[in-house]
């Protein structure tokens, strides 16, 4: 009898998993609605409304949301910073359509994001945390409008940088809805970050972005972000930890790329990019016009460190070594295990023989 119960237990919980698994869903895509075009009658923009319309056309912003852990990831690259449409209406927010916007609990907004538009997170009723990105310099009023539940924010900096330079619209439509109208901006944890940095096979960075908003002793989890096009080609599925003071970590995470390279812009003959990974088509390499932003001169205990940007497309590059003394420990290992090798194997030999000798 037991064990009759023991398995119909078993094979309803597989059952429920099964079912939880199979509801599953994934949704992503470009964070542009078509009506956000179409609401404009024969897809001309209002007087006033150029620029917003010209952001549009060149919109590469991307969303995906996990239904089943309830995350919903903004992204766009740092290659490409890219600001979140000032969305004018809730109804043209792709994420926040009737069939999605009850399975959002976690927003990241990764680096690379400028600002967070009118109307992004509207009515979503079971967002709980929202994580923004170091790189982020504006949030619109109406953007967390009407999220009641919502009770932590964290800002992958400190204090000081967000004070410097986030504009925070927190008037009236930023509140949670609660009785009190909590303000957002008193929600905001800050705190210190790590680095991830994502690379493809030719050791060029695509995805360089900071997980954070960090106190001492607080657990880490981080994960390989999925990248359309590219094939992650560590054997880490995450990387824990717990952050220590001024941690200056930095987590690389390695992936191929199938290289498709396309023209991004017409007026920019230099802009040849690839379509998966951002990275410049290394034939086009003599076209660009670069521009050093920061170098740092390799040392004996210091790294050597160059950045530069194409002038024209603003394609950038990338480049660093290890200091020195790195490389000079690695050829002090090798030659102390060569020669501990060569004297574990030479002198018994040696002796050996000698005793070989006598024994004649």
């Amino acid at each position: 009898m037991k064990r009759i119960v023991f398995f119909a237990t078993f094979l309803l919980l597989m059952i429920a998993a099964f079912c939880i698994g199979a509801s599953a869903q994934i949704y992503e895509g470009r964070a542009l609605d078509e009506g956000y075009i179409r609401g404009w009658e024969n897809g001309v923009p209002p007087e006033g409304y150029q620029e917003t319309f010209k952001l549009a056309a060149y919109y590469d912003v991307q969303y995906r949301l996990d239904t089943e852990t309830g995350v919903l990831r903004i992204f766009c690259g740092e290659r490409n910073p890219q600001k979140m449409l000032p969305y004018a209406d809730g109804d043209w927010v792709p994420w926040t359509k009737e069939h999605m916007r009850p399975y959002i609990k976690t927003v990241i907004i990764e680096e690379g994001i400028l600002s967070a538009g009118m109307y992004s997170f509207y009515k979503c009723e079971n967002l709980e945390t929202v994580y923004l990105p170091h790189s982020l310099l504006r949030v619109d009023n109406t953007c967390f409008y009407e999220c009641p539940k919502l009770r932590n924010v964290y800002y992958a900096g400190s204090k000081a940088d967000f004070e410097r330079y986030v504009q925070f619209d927190d008037v009236r439509n930023s509140y949670t809805g609660d009785i009190h109208e909590r303000r957002v901006l008193n929600m905001i944890t800050y705190g210190e970050s790590v680095w991830v940095r994502c690379i493809n096979q030719d050791g060029e960075i695509f995805m360089n972005y900071t997980v954070g908003g960090y106190a001492v002793g607080d657990e880490y989890v981080i994960t390989p972000p999925a990248a359309e096009g590219l094939t992650y080609l560590g054997k880490k599925s995450e990387i824990r930890g717990f952050y220590k003071e001024n941690d200056s970590s930095v987590f690389v995470f390695k992936y191929r790329c199938e290289h498709q390279y396309e023209l991004k812009n017409e007026n920019q003959f230099c802009s040849y990019v690839c379509t998966h990974c951002g990275c410049g088509d290394p034939s086009k390499e003599d076209w660009h016009t670069f521009e050093v932003k920061k170098e740092i001169k390799r040392g004996l205990f210091r790294d050597g460190e160059v950045s530069k940007t194409c002038s024209v497309c603003g394609l950038k590059r990338y480049h660093s070594e290890l200091a020195y003394i790195w490389t000079i420990l690695v050829v002090a290992s090798v030659l102390v295990i060569g020669t501990c090798i060569f004297c574990a194997v030479f002198f018994p030999l040696r002796r050996y023989k000698r005793i070989k000798d006598l024994t004649w």
